[in-house]
């Protein structure tokens, strides 16, 4: 008993001394901690972990060194070299060249990396492409795995990659919808408008398959 006593006394030890290290060295990295019932980064950290040995680039952005800010519970705190990893739907901070620091996903409302908002919407991340009191239009990122091609010579085959991929989503009276851009599906968003929308559409020279179109297509709408 003895010994399984003090066996377990050197482990917490050992613990309580990782856990100071750990907090010593990374101090700099981060803000001072919030106090109260806010939340620190610190806290909202997960998990250190090593990039997948996948090929292809499971990231939202290819520049590992993106600026940022986190919103959490009504906090923000600002980040470096943050990212989004679309194919563990993971918001992390680069560490070394092959290791990243993970988020806690659940304590995360949404993210700012560059130009993107990225909107936490039933455990998944959506991009923020234009909102509004009507209808708000996001895009979801999703990744695909394509399997590596066989050598017809010595029938080996290659390393399977990650391929991006994206689709629009609209929310409408508290229900998100997947959206695919077409002159239909938007005649079925704008309903009784679909006429003056046409007209709006037709006189800007707006083309629906256009992002930056969509956009203001939808500002319109919201408009009206």
């Amino acid at each position: 008993m003895k010994n399984l006593f003090a066996f377990l006394l050197i482990n917490l030890f050992t613990i309580l001394i990782n856990i100071g290290l750990h907090a010593q060295a990374n101090s700099a990295a981060y803000p001072p901690s919030y106090h109260g019932d806010q939340i620190s980064p610190r806290e909202m950290a997960e998990r250190s972990e090593r990039t997948s040995e996948l090929k292809g680039n499971p990231f939202l952005f290819a520049d590992k060194d993106k600026k940022g800010i986190i919103y959490s519970k009504g906090n923000s705190f600002e980040g470096d070299s943050l990212n989004y990893n679309i194919y563990q739907n993971q918001i992390v901070t680069f560490k070394e060249e092959d290791s990243v620091f993970v988020y806690d996903s659940q304590l995360i409302d949404s993210v700012k990396i560059d130009d993107k908002r990225l909107h936490k919407m039933d455990g998944q991340f959506f991009e923020v492409i234009e909102t509004g009191p009507k209808v708000s239009l996001f895009k979801k990122y999703k990744t695909r795995i394509a399997e590596g091609q066989v050598n017809v010579t010595d029938r080996s085959k290659g390393s399977s990659r990650l391929v991006i991929m994206d689709d629009y989503y609209v929310l409408s009276q508290d229900q998100l919808m997947k959206f695919k851009p077409s002159k239909a599906n938007l005649e079925d968003v704008f309903g009784d408008q679909s006429q003056e929308m046409k007209k709006r559409m037709k006189s800007e020279k707006l083309e629906y398959k256009n992002e930056k179109d969509s956009m203001r297509i939808f500002e319109i709408y919201n408009s009206l």
